[in-house]
């Protein structure tokens, strides 16, 4: 093959066509690797990624609970893991933005639900924390037994 073949004009002064370009009509349906991901595609990496970094934020703030808020009065756990969750997402990537939402309080049980969204794609985060208390006394110290931190489907 030279160069002629390859595209430009060929030897018979004729214009050659790229033999590793496609042809026009096939070039709207190729995608490059580099191409953005569209609508649904994307809100499921962009989900996937937000499971991932919620099952580190359970890790880290299981840590946290055990060194720094082990055996806090059960009525300020609620505000304490809302704090800690929004601080520990603001650490870890500030493209995640996660808002307050309602919080649910039993005997030894706390329900926080936040808001979460990255590249507009909005999801709701899950905290559901079982504690050990002392007494059903509101103010009873408290120490943390399990923390679920998990992502759903904003409505």
């Amino acid at each position: 093959m030279t160069v002629e073949d390859e595209g430009g004009v060929g030897a018979d002064g004729d214009a050659r066509e790229d033999i590793f370009e496609s042809p026009p009509e096939n070039r709207a349906r190729q995608h490059s690797m580099t191409d953005a991901l569209k609508g649904k595609e994307d809100a499921q990496r962009i989900l996937a990624y937000a499971e991932s970094i919620a099952k580190e934020s359970r890790k880290a703030l299981t840590i946290e609970f055990n060194q720094k808020h082990k055996g806090i009065p059960f009525n300020s756990v609620p505000k304490v893991l809302q704090e800690s969750l929004l601080a520990w997402f603001a650490r870890r990537d500030k493209n995640v933005k996660v808002t307050l939402g309602p919080v649910n309080t039993k005997s030894g049980e706390v329900r926080a639900t936040f808001g979460g969204e990255a590249k507009s794609v909005r999801f709701e985060i899950h905290a559901d924390a079982m504690f050990k208390t002392a007494s059903e006394a509101a103010e009873a110290p408290c120490y943390l037994k399990e923390l679920n931190v998990t992502i759903g489907k904003s409505r």
